[in-house]
């Protein structure tokens, strides 16, 4: 199958659910799904509508042309899917991501590093104390 199949086949999945959501609305009602209170207009539901058209077709192409499927059916459930495909791409990409580690959330430079602790060096005599009371400080 060429791109264009694919993309035809996940078009028209999409197509099969939003006709069946809009038969569906429509039934509810009782009329067309723009003449109730919610105030959506007919321009924002074929936006919509267009929107999830394109998608459901852009990754049925996708998903063919990278032989994730490999006919029309496989196409035509992408295109069924493609709103949960896409939700759970999402979830697995974070699409705000936390700011690294050593960035301040607050927007602040980051602290300039610790320098490491300097050896402490016995005092002068101190090898003579320590061999006099066998080890211990205390004089």
């Amino acid at each position: 199958m060429t791109g264009l199949e694919y993309a035809a086949w996940g078009l028209f999945g999409g197509f099969a659910v939003e006709g069946l959501e809009f038969s569906t609305a429509i039934r509810r009602n009782k009329g067309w799904p723009w003449q109730n209170d919610n105030g959506i207009g007919p321009l924002p539901l074929l936006i919509s509508v267009i929107i999830r058209l394109g998608i459901g077709s852009g990754l049925a192409t996708a998903a063919g042309l990278s032989d994730q499927v490999s006919g029309p059916f496989g196409a035509l459930a992408v295109g069924i899917a493609a709103p949960l495909l896409v939700e759970q791409l999402a979830r697995q990409i974070p699409l705000n991501p936390t700011p690294p580690p050593e960035t301040p959330p607050t927007g602040q430079p980051p602290a300039a590093p610790a320098e490491p602790p300097m050896p402490v060096e016995p005092a002068a005599g101190a090898d003579s104390r320590m061999a006099a009371t066998g080890g211990d400080h205390a004089s």
